[in-house]
């Protein structure tokens, strides 16, 4: 037996209609509708985040080690496209772009938090946000990475500048890519109620 909740008039189990009109079906259908959308107070932003901030690292990866290939063409004689992504890797891990994108999560945290407070314009506030943090930390992080033994000593300014014009642009192309990827794939999808709700 279950209780109308409109009339409290019991009904048996199968019952699709009560006496007083009231619609079992209907009520179990928008019940339903209702579990299946995003609740702003449960709802777990961990899983739409992570799935962007990872395909924007990815992304950024890419084009670093897209700029570093052409960087080898330009600058070396000529060798295989193999022995080329080999170093390309090496110096994605090495010269600090690998820890970049690790040291980003916590301001990356703290623009996002800073976004719902905004409320709006997330495919240009994320792409700019990304070339500013990827610009200033890239360089940050490949003034203090470790150095060949080949290449002179220098300050840490010396080294984040000499970083911000060899790679300054690809810093910059790397972070608009990951921002516009993480907006793609971990903010775009939620309302903007749910958004104003989080806030």
């Amino acid at each position: 037996m279950k209780d109308c909740p409109n009339c409290r008039l019991k009904n048996s189990d199968g019952a699709i209609r009560c006496d007083c009109g009231y619609n079992f079906s209907s009520s179990r259908e928008t019940a339903h509708s209702e579990k299946l959308r995003i609740n702003p107070k449960n709802w777990v932003p961990g899983n739409g985040r992570v799935i962007g901030y990872a395909v924007g690292a990815i992304l950024a990866s890419l084009i670093y080690l897209g700029w570093l290939q052409l960087s080898f063409v330009q600058g070396t004689a000529p060798t295989s496209f193999r022995f080329r992504l080999f170093f390309a890797l090496f110096f994605w891990l090495t010269d600090g772009f690998a820890l970049t994108l690790f040291l980003m999560i916590a301001p990356w945290s703290l623009a996002v938090s800073a976004y719902r407070k905004l409320r709006g314009f997330g495919g240009i506030y994320f792409p700019v946000l990304g070339a500013f943090i990827v610009f200033t930390f890239g360089c940050v992080t490949a003034s203090i990475s470790p150095k060949p033994f080949f290449v002179e000593d220098q300050t840490f300014l010396q080294g984040a500048l000499i970083a911000a014009t060899r790679q300054g642009l690809c810093f910059l192309l790397a972070g608009i890519a990951f921002g516009a990827s993480y907006w793609f794939f971990g903010e775009r999808h939620v309302p903007t109620r749910e958004k104003q709700d989080l806030a």
